[in-house]
């Protein structure tokens, strides 16, 4: 059996919590803090701090989150829409729609089968 990946973040002044990959749907930017949307039938978002999303984008590297700008981190497999042009933008499951893809829109295009 596969064990599930995880990453560990501070979630209060002496507590972390385990945040598992394949429940995050994205993470964005909120001024000092992160907030991690999850998507499922409790829909819900938890706020972090003591990580930066560059950091945190670093530790993520060769999972199946993207950083996709500055201020966001995306599941790619909770993406089900990608609009490509001079405004890319992804659509998520809970079909929130995230713009614009600054970074990594070639793997992007290569989840979506996509070639130019």
């Amino acid at each position: 059996m596969e064990k599930r990946k995880f990453i560990a973040l501070k979630v209060g002044r002496n507590t972390f919590r385990k945040f598992y990959l394949d429940e995050i749907l994205f993470i964005k930017v909120d001024g000092a803090y992160l907030n991690i949307f999850f998507d499922g039938n409790d829909k819900h978002t938890i706020t972090v701090s003591g990580k930066t999303l560059k950091k945190l984008a670093e530790e993520l590297q060769n999972t199946e989150l993207l950083q996709i700008n500055r201020s966001c981190i995306v599941n790619s497999q909770k993406c089900i829409e990608l609009k490509d042009g001079t405004c890319p933008a992804l659509k998520l499951i809970n079909k929130e729609i995230i713009k614009p893809i600054t970074m990594n829109l070639l793997k992007l295009k290569e989840l979506f089968n996509i070639k130019d």
